[in-house]
């Protein structure tokens, strides 16, 4: 019976940030119980939502616009 190797299998591929946008301009994603709010780099909020994946993608879009 095959032994399983102890070494970690291969993430070189990996990204750590997904977003094409620069650090400094993404926005601030912060959940409160079941909503999320998405904040841009002022403090002003962009946008309120139950969906963290839409209140992403919508605040992503509303910054690049910007």
């Amino acid at each position: 019976m095959p032994r399983s190797s102890r070494k970690s299998k291969d993430n070189g591929n990996t990204q750590l940030n997904e977003a094409d946008l620069p650090r400094s301009k993404q926005p601030t994603i912060i959940e409160r119980g079941k909503k999320f709010a998405a904040y841009d780099k002022f403090g002003k909020l962009i946008i309120l939502g139950y969906d963290r994946r839409i209140v992403q993608d919508y605040a992503n879009d509303r910054v690049r616009q910007s």
